[in-house]
């Protein structure tokens, strides 16, 4: 299999063993495989980052740091490689009969065992660190939404973490929807650093920045030392960090069409590759923020089921993966036509008495759909369109709250299995929302029946 990434060199598949030397071994085979014996480093890498910018920070105010405090900073970094070192000790890994199993725990045993069939993206993560020491970080997502339930190999090698994701996509290849034997990898979307950098301090951290940074000057220039920011300091630091995580989590977005599926590649510092498997997008949402709005910018988001596991950046794992983290509104529907051929439009708008309960957002409540997908628009200061396809719908919710029983309206929610994104039919007339809730399970059932049949026919 060819990596999704055009011009990048194929993984060395010489060993997929993280211990130097080794011959190299068929990943199937059923043996058991140990992680790099650098991933400690690696794990304790962001507690030495966080130790260094506090000291960076006190240093420059002109205060000597208590010894007590650097002690007990450099005891608790201590302590976290013992505990690094033991995981990786206790930790190992193997593939056979189509299930990745992964063994850790000293006093409490845990082993997961993750079907290859269940998969639903494979990504490659490498922080600074990792990049370093030439490592990376290889994580399964699985349906069902749950961490759990997901896998992650922290760390290998970078070329056997590439070489074992292509691996694993190769042993999921049955369930996968079929492409083209001839299809060729194409790049979809760049995303403009300059763009980005824009787009990033227009958000709601960057309006946070922008006020902290205002109060900061104010104080000194108010009290004539520097030394009173300290009590902002804190603060400061919290809000560049949340506008450096998005920028470099960002940074060099690229997604390119390939046989096995989406792949993308993003990163400054931490890097990400991931691939997409055919047919496992759970819902599509395009947001489009005031400002933004102004300049013709807008953001598309995928959903797709199982849970990105980030036990090192909780907030990674909450945001939707961006396809396209910033770009004009040409380049979102260029991208939703290769995820969603002959997509709908939301075109039939809210009766007129739901201004009553939405006065600034009644202009974009609407709704549309096909026999394969349904999408739903709403928000005024952020408007977010949000497609899903009917196979994937879990579930169906009709909602009247007190008020929309008064003006005779009702909501219809689409629940997909990602459990992140839903598609909200908001402020529809009670009748309607009835037939909307009577149809759509017929429809849904249709959708899911027609795609088992063309992955059947692919398969045979």
């Amino acid at each position: 299999m060819t990596s999704p990434f055009p011009n990048e060199a194929p993984a060395d598949d010489t060993s997929l063993s993280s211990r130097p030397g080794r011959p190299a071994q068929l990943l199937g085979d059923g043996s058991w495989h140990r992680l790099h014996p650098l991933s400690p480093f690696v794990r304790a890498g962001r507690q030495f980052m966080s130790l260094t910018i506090v000291l960076i920070g006190i240093s420059a105010l002109n205060q000597r740091p208590a010894r007590g405090e650097i002690v007990t900073d450099l005891a608790v970094l201590g302590v976290v490689l013992v505990a690094g070192f033991i995981s990786w000790l206790v930790t190992r890994w193997q593939i056979a009969g189509g299930v990745l199993r992964v063994d850790t725990g000293l006093i409490r045993r845990d082993s997961r065992r993750i079907p290859l069939s269940q998969v639903q993206a494979v990504d490659v993560v490498q922080s600074g660190l990792a990049r370093i020491l030439g490592l990376a970080e290889l994580q399964l997502r699985v349906a069902g939404g749950d961490s759990s339930r997901s896998g992650r190999l922290a760390c290998l090698r970078r070329a056997d973490a590439e070489a074992l994701r292509l691996h694993l996509l190769a042993l999921a290849g049955a369930s996968m929807v079929p492409v083209p034997a001839g299809s060729q990898s194409r790049q979809l979307f760049r995303v403009r650093p300059r763009r980005l950098f824009g787009a990033v301090l227009l958000t709601r951290s960057g309006a946070t920045a922008l006020v902290v940074a205002v109060a900061t000057g104010l104080t000194v220039q108010l009290s004539g030392s520097a030394k009173t920011v300290a009590p902002f300091l804190p603060v400061a630091l919290g809000v560049v960090l949340a506008l450096w995580r998005q920028f470099n989590g960002e940074y060099g977005t690229t997604v390119v069409a390939a046989r096995d599926g989406i792949g993308l590649r993003s990163g400054l510092i931490q890097t990400t590759a991931e691939t997409i498997r055919p047919g496992r997008i759970q819902a599509v949402r395009l947001v489009e923020p005031l400002i933004w709005r102004a300049f013709g910018w807008c953001r598309l988001e995928v959903d797709v089921a199982g849970s990105r596991e980030r036990r090192e950046n909780p907030s990674e794992g909450r945001r939707q993966r961006a396809l396209i983290p910033v770009g004009s509104r040409a380049e979102a529907e260029s991208m939703l036509a290769e995820l969603m051929p002959g997509h709908p439009l939301p075109v039939r708008p809210a009766p007129p008495r739901a201004r009553w309960k939405a006065p600034l957002s009644y202009h974009f409540l609407a709704w549309g759909g096909d026999d394969r997908y349904v999408v739903a628009s709403r928000g005024r200061v952020c408007r977010q369109t949000t497609w899903v396809p009917l196979q994937k719908v879990q579930s169906i919710r009709w909602v009247e709250g007190p008020l929309q029983r008064r003006l005779s309206l009702a909501t219809v929610h689409l629940d997909a299995a990602g459990k992140r994104v839903s598609a909200s039919i908001q402020d529809r007339d009670s009748a309607e929302a009835l037939e909307i809730l009577g149809d759509l399970p017929d429809l849904a059932r249709a959708a899911r029946s027609q795609g088992a049949q063309q992955a059947a026919g692919g398969a045979a």
